[in-house]
């Protein structure tokens, strides 16, 4: 498999590859929320992450099989990287956000999720001394207000106690510097020699899934046979359908964008994904407010100076 690397011309990242693959895998990752909406009240989020993880790496494992893909990391510096990546970004990066989503909800869980891209940005200079343009920062900052604005709630959110509110607050800042710090520790595996994405995403998915499985193991609340056999589950080709797309396909293309471009642009384009989701929903003609159209707009120009820098 052929290893794509960025083009630069004049210190400037020209719309490629990378970027693309990043559009897509937002496109794809807000096509599989829907999807996933339907087994929230099915599986606890731990087994619902162990049981995505386990179809993922069955599809990934029988790609490289079919294409005899042998672009796998020869050096164990390589291996650290994504394996950290995956226990970093999906077992504690994931537990983190479901951990944040229960007790301060989706509204305030977003806007502190829009803090991944600077944070992305940082982690970029402090662990592979890469450094962006003004302007690609710049870009960055105003996706992030835009998503910010985006996803604000148009009613009053519910009020929580403190200790719940403080907790919530933290797991999704951990949530969000570890989604960043995952997709920079990828990025070094694949600047450390050429391997393949679908190599890439598939050690990095494995090794996120044996943790959070072993997490499951240790909770008496979450049943790993549950997760892995889905018994008692209906409908399991729609989360088959959300599994492909979403963690097959998008965790695929993810690495592909990283292999191709600075993690913090991949990082603030699939940060659009809320906003691919809000368009799903104009579509199907539910309600969208006026802070989704001008947060959006937004974004969309961030977005825009950020690939021009």
């Amino acid at each position: 498999m052929i290893t794509v690397r960025p083009v630069k011309k004049n210190n400037k990242t020209t719309m490629g590859i990378g970027e693309l693959a990043a559009f897509t895998a937002a496109a794809v990752w807000a096509f599989s929320t829907l999807l996933y909406k339907r087994f929230s009240h099915h599986l606890n989020p731990l087994e619902l992450n162990v049981a995505k993880g386990v179809i993922a790496s069955a599809l990934m494992a029988a790609v490289l099989l079919l294409t005899w893909d042998s672009q796998l990391p020869t050096n164990e510096l390589s291996w650290g990287w994504l394996i950290a990546s995956g226990i970093v970004g999906i077992a504690i990066g994931d537990s983190a956000y479901f951990g944040a989503l229960r007790n301060i909800g989706p509204a305030r869980t977003l806007v502190i999720e829009s803090l991944a891209p600077a944070i992305a940005g940082l982690l970029n200079i402090a662990l592979l001394g890469v450094f962006l343009s003004l302007t690609a920062w710049l870009g960055i900052i105003l996706t992030t207000f835009g998503v910010i604005i985006a996803v604000k709630p148009n009613q009053a959110l519910p009020t929580v106690d403190r200790n719940t509110y403080h907790k919530g607050v933290i797991f999704a800042l951990i949530a969000a510097t570890c989604q960043a710090a995952g997709m920079v520790l990828s990025k070094g595996a694949l600047n450390d020699q050429q391997v393949s994405s679908l190599w890439a995403a598939t050690i990095r998915l494995v090794s996120g899934t044996v943790a959070v499985a072993a997490i499951v193991a240790a909770f008496k609340h979450s049943s790993l046979q549950r997760a892995i056999t889905l018994k008692g589950i209906d409908n399991k080709g729609w989360l088959f359908a959300a599994v492909f797309f979403g963690t097959f396909i998008g965790l695929w293309l993810q690495l592909i964008s990283v292999n191709n471009t600075d993690p913090a642009i991949a990082q603030t384009i699939f940060s659009a994904a809320p906003l691919m989701v809000m368009t799903m929903s104009l579509i199907r003609k539910e309600h969208i407010t006026r802070n989704m159209i001008f947060g959006g707009v937004l974004a969309f120009g961030g977005i825009v100076l950020l690939l021009s820098g």
